[in-house]
């Protein structure tokens, strides 16, 4: 037999042998994909069987994922939903040059963030407001970790949940999307102690609790409900002018001479207790407040702290009271707290007018 025949039968053997070796290699098979959900970027690891000489991983539409062989095995797969995927459900086709395989997966939203939320402590059963994005149904949100609350409202981009019952102090944690997002602050649960919000529905709700001092028009319009607009109902405002004194005059709740008003029954110590009110100085911004706490049966020197209210709108001032000295240096005792007093300050000595809105004060027990 010549040269040449051997050599063409030689390579009809040859091709012969390639045809075969092909249709020897089954089409893919997927025995387990993971996750089965997941935002743009999300890494899909898919194990199976036969995942050699692939020729394209596909989502819905024939849109196309980045796959490196190298990154994979015969028997195991890695690649990531790709960036300009459509949320919704999607058939993912692994194809290679004897067949095909598919499986599920469902591309969601982004991963939820948290951008801020408030108030930063709160009762059982209050509300929480949470700011952020990407809070996708379905959602669940828990405070430190185990403890669910209750979702009120629910939009893309903020949500209100209740405190649940058992809660102390943690993060919260939002879960949404296949993915969480933590608080950056510690959420504390607390105990309020209304001292009064002038509206009725006070631990000490009645006016006539109150002394006024200094300025005589304090005693008739200290109440009011209107300019500023209020919170919610009734304030307190201490407001005149006294160029001759720096005390202005002011008010304080009186409770000696009440036999259920012995103190305000505060149970957490100085650096878990805050007290907390709303302020407005309807434009007075060279107003300034000193807060003054009273023991019974302790100092008798009044615990101060002083601020200076130069904001126009109404804000919530908190202050833990390890911030509270007397003249000596000494901090006031929580459970011996039996009165507070606010004092307008003429600190430059003018005859400047002077005012400042008071609403909703209370004591905050941190659990």
């Amino acid at each position: 037999m010549s040269v040449k025949k051997l050599l063409f039968l030689s390579a009809i053997v040859a091709a012969a042998g390639l045809v075969s070796s092909c249709e020897d290699v089954p089409p893919p098979a997927v025995s387990s994909h993971s996750p089965s959900f997941g935002p743009e970027g999300t890494l899909i690891t898919v194990e199976g069987m036969d995942f050699e000489d692939l020729i394209a991983i596909n989502f819905n539409n024939g849109l196309a994922a980045d796959f490196n062989p190298s990154f994979g095995t015969t028997s195991a797969l890695l690649f990531r939903v790709p960036a300009d995927a459509p949320i919704e459900e999607h058939t993912v086709e692994i194809i290679s040059e004897t067949g095909s395989t598919s499986f599920p997966f469902r591309v969601t939203h982004l991963p939820p963030e948290i951008l801020d939320f408030n108030p930063k402590n709160a009762n059982e059963g209050s509300r929480v407001t949470i700011i952020g994005e990407n809070f996708f149904e379905p959602v669940e949100v828990l405070f430190f970790d185990s403890i669910a609350g209750n979702i009120i409202h629910l939009a893309e981009d903020s949500l209100v949940v209740e405190v649940p019952a058992g809660v102390e102090r943690g993060r919260i944690k939002v879960k949404a999307n296949g993915g969480s997002a933590l608080t950056a602050e510690l959420f504390f649960s607390t105990v309020d102690i209304l001292v009064n919000d002038f509206d009725g529905n006070g631990l000490r709700s009645d006016v006539s609790k109150w002394l006024f001092y200094g300025v005589e028009e304090n005693a008739g319009n200290a109440v009011q409900s209107e300019n500023p607009s209020p919170i919610d109902g009734n304030y307190l405002k201490l407001s005149g002018t006294d160029p001759g004194s720096i005390w202005i005059g002011g008010a304080e709740n009186h409770s000696w001479d009440v036999a259920d008003f012995q103190n305000f029954g505060i149970q957490s110590d100085i650096n878990n207790t805050l007290i907390s009110f709303d302020l407005n100085n309807r434009g007075r911004d060279h107003t300034h407040l000193i807060i003054v706490l009273v023991e019974r049966d302790g100092s008798p020197n009044d615990f101060t702290r002083m601020i200076h209210v130069d904001w126009d709108d109404w804000e919530r001032v908190e202050f833990p009271l390890n911030r509270f000295q007397d003249v000596n240096g000494a901090s006031v005792d929580p459970s011996k707290i039996r009165a507070v007093k606010f004092h307008l300050f003429n600190e430059l000595g003018s005859n400047l007018p002077l005012e400042v809105n008071i609403d909703n004060v209370k004591f905050i027990q941190i659990n």
